[in-house]
């Protein structure tokens, strides 16, 4: 409630937030899956500060880590691409993969929630990269993300992947089979994994133009 207050959340924003804080402080949770949506100026990085601020006052700030496509994005919410969190190349992993993998491991040690800003510039094939490194880290191979909370957020109106079909790409189904080649096989669990994201919430009050006049 003192954080709610105190980052002064409209009624979206503290769904959201309380989505998370409630799971948090919940042992045994199922995994979440969840998406964060709204057009920009709506507060989505407003309701991730505030998720910051809660574990940050209740000693957990281990168990939460912000990750983005692109530097800015992460520099933004003092997070880290994705690639350099998660080791992940645009290649196979360069250099010696078990202690590249032993580093990976260092970094997720502890953590239960990764939010991922700007899902928007996230292909198929950038979600099944993402899932599969998490499952060879933490070695949980049966369940997404390698069991791991994840919260998405962005809105699909702005940037693009860049060279890969986006999340929505009609082009590509969510079945794998044989006649496919190995990168479409993955790009189609990509968007499979993307369908199981099923806690949604969208922010619709622009709260960077509350202040504004309508002239």
């Amino acid at each position: 409630d003192q954080v709610v207050r105190h980052f002064n959340l409209n009624n979206e924003q503290e769904r959201a937030f309380r989505i998370v804080a409630n799971h948090a402080s919940r042992p045994q949770s199922e995994q979440l899956k969840m998406y964060l949506g709204g057009m920009g100026g709506t507060g989505k990085s407003q309701v991730i500060k505030a998720l910051i601020d809660l574990f940050k006052h209740r000693n957990e700030s281990h168990r939460f880590e912000v990750v983005a496509p692109t530097g800015t994005a992460a520099a933004l919410l003092c997070g880290s691409t994705y690639h350099s969190f998660l080791g992940i190349r645009s290649s196979e992993i360069s250099g010696n993969t078990n202690a590249t993998m032993a580093q990976i491991r260092g970094r997720l040690e502890g953590v239960d929630y990764i939010f991922l800003d700007e899902v928007s510039m996230l292909s198929c094939h950038d979600m099944y990269k993402i899932s599969a490194q998490l499952a060879k880290a933490l070695t949980i191979y049966d369940e997404p993300f390698g069991g791991l909370n994840m919260i998405f957020a962005g809105d699909f109106a702005q940037l693009p992947p860049v060279g890969g079909a986006p999340l929505y790409s009609g082009q590509v189904g969510t079945q794998a089979d044989s006649g496919l080649k190995l990168h479409s096989q993955e790009a189609a669990i990509g968007k499979a994994l993307w369908h199981q994201v099923t806690t949604v919430v969208i922010l619709r009050e622009n709260m960077i133009q509350k202040t504004q006049t309508p002239e």
